[in-house]
């Protein structure tokens, strides 16, 4: 295999979307886990930790976080890889990749398998009502808004 790398098998279009994903979840993620433990009651005083309050909400933002970029960056590289394989930018896409994410990152964190089937149906429907109803716009309609 002369000439060969890892670069050229490597989609950068694919790449760059799903770290956009990731990078989303976790701003977003952080956002809603400190909003979530601002609403929270806050741990007992008494621990020997050093700023209580500082930590649960570090802590609390670092869940949410991971979850969320976890769940972004699955479903767009199941979305992509898919559009990629497949040749087609369709509803079917989102319904895999709402399935795929929704099982993994929800459903197998509550380790139930009936858990994970619902959490993927869930996103599944989700994302395919998103793409019925027009809510969700490709890159094609925005650039051709613009």
């Amino acid at each position: 295999m002369e000439g060969s790398s890892l670069r050229d098998r490597v989609d950068e279009e694919l790449v760059l979307k799903t770290g956009k994903a990731a990078g989303f979840g976790l701003a977003a993620g952080s956002v809603w886990g400190g909003l979530v433990s601002m609403l929270r009651d806050g741990p007992q005083v008494g621990s020997n930790v050093k700023y209580p309050e500082l930590v649960r909400t570090g802590k609390v933002c670092g869940h949410y976080a991971g979850h969320l970029a976890a769940l972004g960056a699955t479903y767009v590289c199941v979305e992509q890889s898919l559009a990629k394989y497949r040749k087609k930018k369709d509803y079917l896409n989102g319904a895999v990749a709402g399935f795929a994410a929704g099982a993994t990152v929800l459903g197998f964190r509550a380790r139930r398998f009936p858990t994970a089937i619902v959490s993927g149906s869930a996103l599944a429907l989700t994302s395919v009502l998103l793409d019925v109803t027009g809510m969700r716009t490709t890159e094609e309609e925005e650039k051709a808004q613009h």
